[in-house]
């Protein structure tokens, strides 16, 4: 009786074993697809245009890359950290597009303001 309790228990570890491995995989799995949707908006926003932007671009760009490698070498948690960085940087690409040119108009428009009030 005993032995097939053991088998039977080894049997529900290894069960557990695998599908934890496709929880882990499908995890990392939507960690890259997050990532390139990420790169691609701001890629497709005026991020590329934007010198500070396009820095993080690039960074985002490099980290899917490692990330990529990571699942190559069965590294899942490693390259699930990779995209959740890359799609950070991306994030940060687009915020930057959207906050740099504001920031150059406001600097602008404070110039100005101040021009017209030492000509009074």
């Amino acid at each position: 009786m005993r032995p097939k309790l053991f088998a039977a228990a080894l049997l529900c570890v290894a069960a557990l074993g695998c599908a934890g491995k496709q929880v882990i995989a499908t995890s990392t799995h939507q960690q890259r697809v997050q990532a390139e949707a990420a790169l691609r908006s701001a890629e497709n926003s005026q991020a590329p245009n934007v010198p500070e932007a396009a820095r993080h671009l690039q960074f985002a760009r490099q980290q899917i890359a490692d990330g990529e490698r990571l699942i190559q070498e069965g590294e899942q948690e490693a390259a699930e950290l990779r995209f959740r960085q890359a799609a950070a940087d991306a994030d940060l690409a687009s915020a930057l597009a959207r906050a740099v040119p504001l920031k150059n108009e406001a600097r602008r428009a404070s110039e100005q303001a101040e021009s017209l009030r030492s000509r009074q």
